[in-house]
């Protein structure tokens, strides 16, 4: 199966380039807050290896430097984890370690396809549907790995 997922693009499906084009109009959002941002207030955590991840991936398109920034930012937050709780409305509460994991991992996995090895992608869009399922983030490494479920 991944030697499947290798050899295609991940990119074929009119619906996912409509999902991906959505997705660049977040990432646009994105980048304009790192530019206009000139502190990491935003993230609210001390983690700011997730803020050069971003910087790396977005305004830079560096990505191994993006690869290696992701990869810290997921370390912080498994040594900082918490766990997500239900507050008083019954609404989930993601902690932000949670937080930073899917979105790093997502990322990671994003910055691996730019490199081209997409083994490693896989893996991480498939842990990120697994262990963060209520993060909106799995519905979109859900809709990366569709075409190869097909």
């Amino acid at each position: 199966m991944a030697e499947e997922i290798a050899n295609e693009d991940l990119g074929n499906d009119p619906q996912i380039d409509a999902d991906f084009e959505d997705d660049e109009e977040i990432i646009e959002e994105l980048t304009d807050l790192l530019d206009t941002s000139s502190s990491l207030e935003f993230l609210d955590s001390d983690n700011t290896s997730l803020y050069l991840a971003f910087k790396a991936y977005h305004q830079e398109q560096n990505f191994e430097a993006a690869v290696t920034h992701f990869q810290q930012a997921l370390e912080y937050a498994l040594t900082n984890n918490q766990v997500s709780r239900v507050d008083g409305t019954g609404s989930i509460q993601v902690s932000e370690p949670h937080d930073t994991q899917a979105k790093s991992k997502y990322w990671l996995a994003e910055s691996y396809l730019k490199l081209g090895e997409n083994d490693q992608a896989i893996e991480l869009f498939q842990d990120l549907i697994e262990n963060h399922q209520l993060h909106y983030l799995s519905l979109a490494a859900q809709r990366r790995l569709q075409p190869t479920l097909c």
